[in-house]
């Protein structure tokens, strides 16, 4: 990290802390790279260290007020992540062994009793179907078979007759659009939240 962005960092957790989109997006592009590089060395996975990078930066904006208390952001980020990357493997493990299928399926449902929840929920589903409709039509025909019907990359490149490795390229450019365009109508914290649901 330069000296220069050094410097900088107090003011942008300050900028964080009071909600300010703009400065938590430096601080996520800031840290984006080594956070992911450290998930994926301890997972081996590209969509699980994806994760835990979407993970992260959510608990960072839900603990905005702490940052400018913070004396060393760097030394904390990495404890979260390290924490966070052992407990989604052990959480991962026990699913595995454990929560009957109703049990999830409640737990990935909004609470009733909860009716702003609901209304955002319903926001963000608005935003996202809105990306995917201005998605190119062979990004949303991959779009479309591997994150709504399941599809394996190799099982989508066979049913629209492409290879592999141009079904993961729709894929990549279709999910960078989404990001971008859920970012620019919903904040940083919107777009972080919703993109975590489509790994």
């Amino acid at each position: 990290m330069s000296a220069h962005k050094i410097h900088m960092e107090p003011g942008l957790l300050k900028a964080v802390s009071e909600g300010d989109e703009k400065a938590f997006s430096e601080i996520f592009h800031l840290y984006r790279n080594k956070i992911y590089a450290i998930a994926f060395k301890v997972t081996g996975s590209e969509a699980l260290a994806e994760e835990v990078l979407l993970d992260v930066f959510l608990k960072v904006w839900l603990k905005r007020e702490q940052l400018p208390q913070i004396t060393h952001f760097t030394a904390w980020l990495f404890t979260i992540t390290r924490n966070h990357v052992f407990n989604l493997l052990k959480q991962t493990a026990l699913q595995m062994t454990s929560a009957p299928l109703m049990e999830q399926e409640e737990y990935l449902l909004p609470h009733a009793d909860n009716p702003g929840a609901i209304l955002q929920e319903k926001e963000y589903r608005r935003v996202l179907q809105q990306a995917v409709h201005q998605l190119p039509p062979q990004q949303k025909k991959v779009y479309h078979l591997i994150k709504e019907h399941g599809l394996k990359r190799e099982e989508a490149a066979v049913e629209l007759n492409l290879s592999p490795e141009t079904v993961k390229r729709h894929l990549s450019d279709a999910m960078q659009f989404i990001r971008v365009y859920c970012l620019s109508h919903l904040g940083m914290y919107g777009a972080l939240a919703i993109i975590k649901e489509l790994l």
